[in-house]
């Protein structure tokens, strides 16, 4: 059974859409993500020894382990490997991962932003 139509989910866009997905062709387009070209995280210095360090934070920190794939771990100050590669050396607190990515889009210049400073 074919689906009914409905409008593009882009806001302000009145374009039907007759098959799969939420946007419309001329809105597709332009949803594209930029490529990733970061090395990989293990690369980056978030291999095994990180993940055992980062379960350990949230477990010393009273997060039940339901509830870990809600939070990241940050590293105080900024997390750099060729300064300082190991984890244990910075102050690891947990936060909610929403509150991470703001903190990192404004002050750790992620998300293809520029860095502010150490917070």
């Amino acid at each position: 059974m074919p689906r009914a139509s409905r409008v593009c989910s882009r806001p302000g866009c009145t374009n039907l859409i007759n098959g799969r997905g939420s946007l419309c062709p001329q809105h597709q387009s332009h949803a594209q993500r930029r490529p990733d070209h970061r090395p990989g995280a293990a690369v980056r210095g978030y291999d095994s020894e990180w993940r055992k360090i980062r379960a350990e934070v949230l477990a010393r920190h009273g997060i039940p382990r339901s509830h870990w794939h809600l939070y990241a771990v940050d590293h105080r100050p900024r997390y750099n490997p060729a300064v300082e590669p190991d984890h244990r050396a910075y102050s690891l607190v947990p936060m909610l991962k929403s509150q991470h990515n703001k903190k990192t889009a404004a002050v750790d210049g992620g998300f293809g932003n520029r860095k502010r400073g150490d917070k």
